[in-house]
């Protein structure tokens, strides 16, 4: 029997307050780079819990371009996030990682939150995101869920920047030391399948993901 039927992958959900956050492209970058830094060894499968459906449309124009994304994409109602529990059970091929495409608000929300291990937050530096993703921060405190800002959209040494830092730290908000700065092939990025250094800052980010649930969890990643 494969041992990873019997082994619950690591769920992360990426979930804000608002759209237009980069939650969809975090999580398509991150999966990459999972995927990539572990030479394939590593699986991932990421939920689609949006309305938009986002990731599931992009895992569709990346195969007609005939490169495909190196991870499946399932369109997932709450009840699917819900039941995540044994998920490997249920799967021909078992999953390292769930990452979690989360809806903005409702169920589907509440139900990203309840059920991951940990939740990224993306956010650009912007006050008004930022407040909103104090929102799902507040949130996650209150369902006893570790959470942490992924700073989006950066532009280095600009007073927006340091701003938000300072904010976040008075704030006492977990945040991923990563930044990822505003690049427009990251931008413009749906559709393609993003590898080797046109994953820019996402492959720091995937070992700090890593290093992370390693400190939560006390395993082997």
């Amino acid at each position: 029997m494969n041992d990873k039927k019997n082994r619950e992958p690591m769920v992360i959900a990426l979930a804000t307050g608002k759209g237009g956050s980069m939650k969809t492209t975090s999580a398509v970058f991150l999966a990459c780079a999972l995927v990539d830094q572990s030479r394939g060894e590593q699986h991932v499968l990421v939920a689609d819990a949006d309305v938009q459906g986002d990731a599931k449309d992009w895992w569709y124009r990346a195969a007609e371009l005939d490169d495909p994304l190196p991870f499946d994409v399932m369109s997932a109602a709450p009840a699917d996030i819900a039941h995540l529990h044994g998920i490997n059970g249920r799967l021909d091929d078992p999953v390292d990682w769930v990452l979690i495409d989360s809806a903005p608000y409702g169920r589907a929300l509440d139900e990203s939150v309840n059920n991951a291990d940990l939740v990224v937050i993306p956010s650009s530096p912007s006050r008004i995101d930022l407040d909103q993703a104090a929102g799902v921060k507040d949130l996650c405190d209150r369902r006893g869920v570790p959470a942490a800002i992924l700073l989006c959209r950066t532009e280095a040494n600009t007073t927006a920047l340091r701003d938000a830092l300072a904010w976040i730290d008075a704030a006492d908000i977990a945040c991923f030391e990563t930044l990822i700065p505003k690049r427009q092939d990251i931008l413009n990025a749906k559709s393609t399948r993003p590898r080797g250094s046109r994953l820019h800052e996402y492959r720091d980010l995937s070992g700090e993901l890593k290093q992370t649930m390693r400190q939560l969890k006390g395993e082997d990643l």
